[in-house]
């Protein structure tokens, strides 16, 4: 077998495969097997380092194999006026942190049971449930939700579409649906 397509089936692609394609399987296996999900489980973070390992050397090889599509050179042959060039393609920056969506929250707040902890100031609370942590202002009505690597201690559904270090900050209308979710969860 080629090593090319021992790579491909690592992350489980055909020969067929675009390097968009191979981008975007890689970015979803990283995901799945990141070991900071696993810190609970040494067994499960062992295996993840190994799997996330195996990723990483098969992207990196296909990276610097896989043929991209060449820009055509221009026709100086022709005497028609040519069209202006085309604007170089600016790649998407990558935020630093992935942001939470209100709906994510909404789940979150409804699934999770969250504890309070010591209040930071008169107005503030922090609180804690599984992996995320949210904090509460009263007035004016904030709510911050976030899920720090190191607090991976449980697995759900929705932490397969949440990375780590992930945030949300919901004001005012969004805040107070929030934070009334919360108070549910005290009745």
């Amino acid at each position: 077998m080629h090593a090319g397509e021992a790579h491909l089936q690592t992350l489980s692609l055909d020969q067929n495969a675009s390097f968009d394609q191979i981008r975007e399987a890689y970015q979803d296996l990283v995901m799945v097997w990141h070991p900071d999900r696993f810190l609970h489980n040494p067994r499960l973070y062992r295996k993840a380092e190994a799997k996330l390992k195996e990723f990483n050397q098969a992207y990196a090889y296909l990276k610097a194999h896989q043929p991209r599509p060449a820009q055509a050179a221009p026709d100086r042959s022709s005497t028609a006026p040519s069209s202006p060039p085309a604007k170089p393609r600016v790649p998407k920056r990558r935020r630093a942190c992935p942001w939470l969506t209100f709906s994510d929250a909404a789940y979150i707040l409804n699934h999770y049971s969250f504890q309070p902890v010591a209040p930071k100031t008169a107005g503030h609370q922090t609180y804690h449930s599984g992996p995320f942590v949210l904090d509460t202002c009263d007035q004016p009505a904030e709510v911050t939700l976030s899920v720090p690597c190191d607090s991976v201690h449980g697995f759900d559904r929705i932490l397969l579409s949440i990375p780590c270090k992930s945030k949300g900050h919901f004001c005012q209308a969004e805040a107070e649906q929030l934070l009334q979710l919360l108070q549910n969860q005290r009745v």
